[in-house]
């Protein structure tokens, strides 16, 4: 039974899927460094690792939860070092095209194909022991999560807390999600630190300086995520249970509601919070937005930082302020709230009000963003800034009347 749960859990991505994975990650390395001179490719693959170590500490879990086995797991009784190496292959799995992208900004030379091979060779292997390493530490603080959430989601230290932020500083914080996000904040800072700390290290000593820490870091995540994680398996559902609760997969409407107030929505007109604050909640429950916006901004600062052309560079930003209306395609799904239901509640002119203005609240973080980048490259200028806050609010508009026409049109 045990071993044939575990072929069970083995999923396998669509080989047309890996294929344009693959080509559309070798196309995007070559166009960029393939004829970057070996310096310059060390120099970028820091950068890379630095963004790969917000990314994990950001992804993963969103990656374990909500996990379709997991029922299956019970029932096979998957426990100790299966478990372990499940959870590891679930979320490794992804982190291949890295491997990938970082073998191919450092091999791929059109003008000598063959120079500085061992130089190359060192730094591949720092780069996927290094992101490996930072994977395993993801997945050690994930097992960790579920029992300090629930101490803080029902303490009364908690519940001080989630008072203060709401009456105070009118943001709906809700302390059960305090330790995900010092986990997320420990990871990211911890694992752009040591990338510094090993970037110093390879410019006064060589790479293999650089390549002896990632080992350590290596070694060192790996030991933490199979020696000292005993019964895996009792921190896996502790998490899992707490996780379903936390995102109103079992619980009940006041626990959902709890985590953010219509009234705190103090930038919303009073005509559309409730409407603004049914979005919030749905998209909060997939994705916490922030999060993924702040990593949309660092991805943006690093393209900047390798100086590509201007006009290369207004297009990223444009096509990122663009990117922050995908939180408007998610809530239009049937899933999120049956377009009959919102026709009931609202006018489709209202929702799209509701849609468009829900996108304002990005518009403050955009403009600091690029006026710093202005700041310390000289792009985007004042002029260029024009166009794409035009771009993203004509593009927000496009968005909300899309999703108001398909609530207008739709029977479902």
């Amino acid at each position: 039974m045990n071993h044939h749960t575990i072929l069970a859990l083995k999923k396998y991505q669509p080989l047309l899927l890996k294929l344009f994975l693959s080509t559309t990650v070798v196309a995007m390395g070559v166009s960029w460094m393939h004829d970057a001179p070996v310096n310059e490719r060390v120099v970028t693959l820091r950068y890379l690792i630095l963004a790969i170590a917000g990314f994990i500490s950001f992804v993963t879990p969103y990656l374990l939860f909500p996990d379709s086995n997991s029922r299956l797991i019970q029932m096979g009784n998957i426990s100790g070092n299966k478990l372990l190496s499940y959870l590891s292959r679930k979320t490794l799995y992804f982190y291949i095209y890295f491997f990938l992208f970082i073998t191919v900004i450092l091999f791929v030379d059109s003008v000598s194909l063959t120079s500085d091979l061992v130089t190359k060779g060192v730094y591949a292997l720092y780069g996927i022991l290094f992101t490996t390493g930072l994977h395993f530490a993801a997945l050690f603080l994930y097992l960790k999560v579920g029992p300090q959430s629930q101490f803080w989601q029902e303490s009364n230290k908690g519940k001080e807390l989630r008072r203060k932020m709401a009456d105070y500083f009118k943001y709906p914080m809700d302390p059960g999600a305090i330790p995900s996000l010092i986990n997320t904040v420990v990871l990211a800072t911890g694992g752009m630190l040591l990338v510094i700390i090993s970037s110093v290290l390879g410019n006064q000593f060589g790479g293999f300086s650089e390549l002896l820490l990632s080992l350590v870091v290596f070694s060192f995540a790996l030991a933490q995520y199979r020696l000292n994680n005993r019964e895996p398996e009792r921190k896996y559902y502790h998490t899992n249970s707490f996780f379903s609760e936390f995102f109103g997969a079992n619980a009940g409407e006041d626990s959902i509601t709890a985590r953010r107030k219509v009234d705190q929505l103090w930038w919303v007109p009073a005509q559309l919070r409730a409407n603004v604050w049914q979005f919030l909640q749905q998209i909060d429950r997939k994705i916490p937005a922030g999060r993924a916006v702040a990593a949309g901004h660092i991805l943006v600062w690093l393209i900047a930082y390798q100086k590509p052309d201007i006009n290369f560079m207004i297009g990223v930003w444009a096509l990122f302020a663009v990117s922050h209306h995908l939180f408007i395609l998610m809530t239009m799904q049937t899933d999120f709230s049956p377009h009959w239901l919102l026709r009931w509640v609202s006018s489709p002119a209202k929702w799209f009000i509701t849609w468009f203005w829900m996108q304002i609240r990005w518009l403050l973080p955009l403009l600091i963003s690029m006026n710093l980048q202005l700041f310390l490259f000289d792009v985007p200028r004042g002029q260029d800034q024009v166009v794409i806050i035009i771009i993203y609010l004509l593009s927000a508009a496009v968005a909300a009347a899309v999703g108001a026409v398909r609530i207008k049109t739709s029977v479902k």
